[in-house]
């Protein structure tokens, strides 16, 4: 069963100027669990020697393959056994999915995620990301070589900057918030209402992470279009997506690691 490690810092980031108040982290060993289904291509999981239980949806690709994870290994994958994850309502709704995925792959997780969690603005009672990430990065033991952060954020800053300028700076306060030693797995955004603004956001993140090197992308928005994916709203997942969700997360997860 999930911990629940409640928080509380008045700690104001330097950056932003914004306080920091109070958010959870939830630190999950995550179980070995056996699930069923096939698929569509099995060549590049069976390659690591884990292979990646199917989402309960039938979808067809390779999640690692597209993200260019299986081209590229973090510095360092043989010792990374842990995973600090920050996303929004859609990281969630599928946290269970995501903790039985991470136990799968043997590696202890923390997620933070929050209904409306943005980039680098906060509300009162919701930190953004960057903020998240400087807290976490900074009450550590200083050596975040062995962790792989996953960054799922994006989606809430959609439709909400002046232009790519306004974009980047956002993308990169997050960036510079997430500890230099640590591996990027950064999860794209899809709104299927808002596609062209969704794609300038995923373009800079592209552009932004390529930049930082030792990072891949999770391509959710390769995904989250397919049948039953998505719930009427066009952005959160329905019960069986959010399992596609995780396996986009973790299978990216996975190549980056080779494992």
């Amino acid at each position: 069963m999930a911990r629940m490690l409640h928080v509380k810092s008045s700690r104001t980031r330097a950056v932003t100027s914004r306080p920091v108040t109070s958010f959870a982290l939830v630190a999950v060993a995550g179980a070995l669990v056996a699930l069923t289904g096939c698929v569509a291509d099995r060549s590049n999981l069976a390659s690591t020697g884990i292979e990646m239980a199917p989402p309960a949806l039938d979808v067809s690709g390779d999640p690692a393959g597209l993200s260019g994870a299986a081209d590229g290994v973090a510095d360092g994958a043989a010792g990374i056994d842990s995973v600090v994850m920050i996303g929004d309502s859609i990281t969630k709704g599928a946290t269970s999915n995501l903790d039985a995925r991470y136990g799968q792959l043997g590696l202890e997780h923390k997620i933070e995620a929050e209904n409306g969690k943005r980039m680098a603005v906060s509300a009162r009672d919701n930190p953004s990301g960057a903020s998240i990430a400087e807290y976490v990065a900074a009450n550590g033991d200083g050596d975040h070589s062995d962790e792989v952060w996953v960054v799922a954020l994006g989606t809430n800053d959609i439709s909400q900057y002046a232009g790519p300028d306004d974009i980047a700076a956002a993308v990169n306060e997050v960036l510079a918030a997430v500890p230099d030693d640590a591996a990027l797995v950064w999860v794209d955004t899809h709104i299927s209402s808002r596609s062209d603004d969704a794609e300038a956001v995923n373009t800079i993140i592209r552009d932004r992470v390529a930049r930082r090197g030792d990072s891949v992308i999770a391509p959710w928005s390769a995904f989250a279009a397919g049948d039953g994916v998505l719930t009427d709203d066009g952005v959160h997942p329905t019960t069986d997506g959010a399992d596609v969700f995780a396996y986009v997360v973790t299978d990216t997860v996975r190549a980056f690691l080779a494992r």
